[in-house]
Formats: structure tokens, sequence, C-alpha cells
């Protein structure tokens, strides 16, 4: 049987060794082409965020019992704060791999995990089912725009999707980062209002977005 080209591409992701991983994620965000500035989000969209001192505050502010998807997991380290933070109802987590993974988070109750490529894995689930979804997968411009339009169907009317690392990073030789360029645009065209902005020593703040009725 021929595999299709998420499964190969999941296969060889597998299979490729952490550390030559790193170097490959380099090196492919050293050589993306920089995306166009991004445009500028409407005040009225924005009356309403809060501003936290970090991603962590804003777990607490998360509503409980709560089904939420954390999308990119490596060791587990936020997935562990999600637990603890907002004692979720489930947890499902996605990655293309979980050879790293915490085994506390791994063994906990309330995780379910989905080792698959992030827009393949959103496809599985049914639309409305997320009260939370967090992105934090690849960073490429093109990536997280494909994580977007895989994941908002699959939230609720007034659940929340949060990007990672909203960034921008335009640097010769070190990397693109297409997450801030990404986010923008679909504030602009969709018209989410932004609910939390949490701030981070190295200026890769989270962003969280709330759908609207």
């Amino acid at each position: 049987m021929e595999r299709s080209d998420g499964e190969l591409k999941l296969a060889i992701r597998r299979l490729t060794p952490e550390p030559l991983k790193k170097i490959m994620r380099l090196i492919r965000l050293a050589t993306v082409p920089a995306p166009p500035a991004a445009p500028e989000i409407p005040q009225h969209l924005l009356n309403d965020c809060k501003l936290l001192s970090s991603r962590y505050h804003m777990l607490d502010l998360f509503p409980k019992d709560a089904i939420i998807a954390e999308v990119g997991v490596m060791h587990g380290h936020f997935s562990k704060e999600i637990i603890n933070r907002c004692n979720p109802k489930e947890l499902h987590l996605i990655d293309v791999t979980f050879s790293t993974l915490d085994e506390c988070v791994r063994r906990n109750k309330c995780v379910t995990l989905c080792q698959s490529l992030s827009v393949e894995a959103m496809a599985k689930y049914r639309e409305d089912f997320f009260d939370v979804i967090y992105i934090d997968a690849d960073h490429t411009y093109a990536a997280v725009k494909n994580d977007i339009t895989a994941a908002v169907t699959k939230l609720k009317v007034g659940g929340l999707i949060v990007f990672n690392d909203f960034g921008r990073i335009v640097r010769p030789g070190f990397g693109v980062f297409g997450v801030h360029q990404a986010v923008c645009e679909f504030i602009v065209e969709h018209k989410w209002p932004v609910l939390y902005f949490c701030f981070q020593g190295e200026a890769l703040y989270d962003i969280a977005l709330q759908k609207p009725k």
C-alpha cells in the first residue's frame, strides 16, 4: 500500500534524530524569505485586551474543566503547566513525535496523544469541539496560516486560539518567524478580538484571540 504524502513526511520526522531535527529547523528558518509587513490591527479589536506578565498568568485565566489542544509539545513542560493550572477535562497533545515527552504528562488521565502532522490531526476532530487551542508548532508563515485554517472551525464560539512566539523575527542568516504576519492578517480579515497579550523576556510574546459569536 502506498503511503500518502502526509504519512511519508510523518514517518521521516519520526525517524530523524532530535539533534538533526534542530539543525534542519535552523537551516529552514534561515532560508525562508521574509514575509511582507504585517497589517495594523484595528484598535477596536484591542480594546478589551488584557496585558499579562507571562503566558503562565494567562493559563490561570483559562476556563476550568475545559477541552484544550496543545499543538507542538516537545518535552511537555508547558503541557504540565496547563494540567496544573487549568485542570482540563481533556488535554489533546498534538505533535509528530512524543519521544521526549515527560512521562508524568504522558500518564495523566486527562491527556490524549495525537501523533500526527498538525493540520491532519485537526481534521480528525469535529467542529466546535475545543474550548482552547494553543499553537506552538512550525513557525514559518505558510505553516502558521495552515494551522489557523485547520483550527478555527474546531473551536467553540467564545473559545480561545492562542499563538506562541508572536514576534516578528526577520534576520538574514538567523531565521524568519511568520507567526506575527499570519496572525495579524487573520485578525484583520476575520475580525477576531484580541483577549490576552502576554509578555516574554525575549519578546517572543503570546497572543490569544477569542472566536466571536
